[in-house]
């Protein structure tokens, strides 16, 4: 764990990894954010993954390119990853202008983001609704 005042911090919040990213971000950054993401998926101590990114206020593509990873990991584990905002502009337009904002899908809260987990996981655990128990 980092501490708040970090521009990557990585934090438990329930049964769900939270990983906030702030300020700016970029080339620099790209290793720590990655396994910031990576110790997310990792974690058995919960069931997936929020990305905070309401305070980021700068990235570059390679930003872009650690969150499209992640996504595909976090998929590839059949594992619940979803993005929580409000994106600064800055950021909405770095994944407006790459066609991803649509795959990102973004919450438009960190608790937003948090109800849509819960829906996610709700909606794929046998019993609970989303699938048929034999």
């Amino acid at each position: 764990m980092v501490s708040g005042t970090q521009p990557i911090e990585v934090a438990q919040q329930g049964q769900v990894a939270v990983v906030t990213f702030r300020g700016e971000l970029d080339l620099e950054d790209s290793v720590e954010a990655a396994l910031a993401l990576h110790s997310a998926l990792s974690d058995t101590s919960t069931a997936a993954t929020l990305l905070d990114l309401s305070q980021l206020t700068f990235a570059d593509s390679t930003l872009l390119n650690t969150t499209l990873r992640a996504i595909a990991a976090h998929q590839t584990a059949h594992r619940p990853l979803v993005v929580a905002g409000p994106l600064h502009n800055a950021i909405a337009r770095l994944y407006a202008i790459t066609g991803t904002l649509e795959i990102l899908d973004p919450a438009d809260s960190r608790e937003d983001g948090l109800h849509r987990i819960r829906r996610l996981r709700t909606a794929h655990r046998p019993g609970f609704g989303g699938e048929k128990q034999d």
